[in-house]
């Protein structure tokens, strides 16, 4: 395996109906199928436990449904759209979000 293939796993919380979580700000959270609101990545959880940890952080706690699923992060602690593609989720772009193309310059 060359250092090229090496990378780094963690998880992304993500649920049927609404999406990839994509952040919060101020109680409210984005999710990929509802309100992308311009987020160009989803943040990830190095473990299974810092995730679930962080949902109980919640007001509601984990919503049911919900599913974590292992990405690569392609920026730092955080997947791209096409991170989430390539794990086999739905990808989200809205009219405010920039394209990968765009954050690789």
């Amino acid at each position: 395996m060359t250092a090229s293939c090496i990378t780094a796993r963690a998880y992304v919380i993500t649920h049927p109906e609404w999406g990839i979580f994509l952040g919060h700000f101020l109680g409210l959270g984005f999710w990929s199928k509802l309100e992308p609101a311009g987020q160009p990545t989803a943040p990830t959880f190095p473990t299974i436990g810092e995730a679930e940890g962080f949902m109980a952080t919640w007001t509601s706690g984990r919503p049911a449904g919900v599913s974590l699923i292992p990405v690569n992060p392609d920026h730092g602690t955080y997947a791209s759209a096409g991170a989430c593609i390539a794990a086999g989720l739905e990808g989200w772009a809205d009219r405010v979000t920039p394209s990968d193309l765009e954050l690789a310059v």
